[in-house]
């Protein structure tokens, strides 16, 4: 992030008063935050599996989106009856029992 606020101060090339540098700084900030999230972003849509996608309803806030995630085929799919499942034993609540189906 150091290199990234560098390089953009050497392609900006500002030069002035110490006041102008100051207040160039806080939007530099915002910019290099920016270019950063935008890169990330870039970057989690590269890396996702084909079955994954990643959509943002909002652009301006990249804190929220929503992963959609489906199955390649419906062999893949669980079925609900063969899946494990997590239950309370009746007898005893504070332990938990595994129960699966054959």
């Amino acid at each position: 992030m150091l290199t990234l606020a560098s390089k953009l101060k050497r392609d900006d090339g500002l030069k002035g008063s110490r006041t102008a540098a100051t207040a160039s700084d806080s939007t530099r900030r915002v910019s290099v935050r920016d270019k950063l999230l935008v890169k990330e972003v870039a970057e989690l849509e590269a890396n996702l599996p084909c079955t994954c996608k990643v959509h943002f309803p909002d652009p301006n806030k990249l804190h929220c989106f929503q992963l959609t995630v489906t199955p390649a085929s419906q062999s893949e799919m669980p079925d609900q009856d063969l899946a494990p499942q997590h239950h309370r034993d009746r007898g005893n609540m504070s332990e938990f029992t595994e129960r699966t189906f054959n």
